[in-house]
């Protein structure tokens, strides 16, 4: 059963400010099968059917939600940026749909799949900004990617989008430190 709720939202809306054209990767959102794709890749029940008004509207909410990441930590201009997107964008209501129990819409009923996505999308940063504070919005430390990420759950702050940013930066730090070791300048 797919799961509802803002956790879900958040980790969507970062998936979707991660596929704009990056250092890394080309603009990975181009056409209404690319974002049925992303949705269905975060458990979006059928039926997913995406035109060019939705691809409009969720590039619209992908650029929305790059903004809202690069405000953080900053935590006033954080929420002037997710203020506007709910006041713009969030309806909440519970919903029931057939053999699925109550659960929270925050769209307009009539949101297309990027109304949605900003609605749902800046509903869960905000929640989780309430709960976990500032920072648990970020950007990858990678020089080279600037993915957005999620910093919750335990341990260490997390620092990279994923593990091959992280392998990438400390083998670049281990060279270095190699680099500097046979130099005569070392010596």
């Amino acid at each position: 059963m797919t799961a509802f709720g803002y956790s879900r939202w958040a980790a969507l809306a970062t998936a979707l400010a991660n596929t704009a054209p990056g250092q890394r990767h080309p603009d990975l959102l181009g056409t209404p099968g690319d974002l049925a794709a992303l949705l269905r890749a975060h458990d979006e029940p059928e039926p997913v059917d995406a035109d060019e008004a939705d691809l409009r509207d969720a590039l619209a909410a992908r650029d929305a939600f790059n903004a809202v990441f690069d405000a953080a930590p900053d935590e006033t201009a954080l929420a002037d940026r997710l203020n506007a997107m709910l006041a713009s964008n969030a309806r909440p209501r519970l919903v029931a749909h057939a053999g699925v129990p109550l659960h929270l819409h925050v769209d307009a009923p009539d949101s297309n799949w990027g109304g949605w996505l900003a609605a749902s999308g800046s509903m869960g940063l905000a929640l989780l900004v309430a709960e976990h504070g500032a920072e648990a919005l970020g950007r990858c430390g990678a020089q080279d990617c600037r993915d957005a990420l999620l910093r919750t759950g335990s341990g260490p702050t997390r620092r990279f989008c994923c593990a091959t940013c992280a392998s990438r930066v400390r083998v670049a730090a281990h060279r270095a430190r190699q680099g500097r070791r046979g130099s005569p300048a070392a010596e």
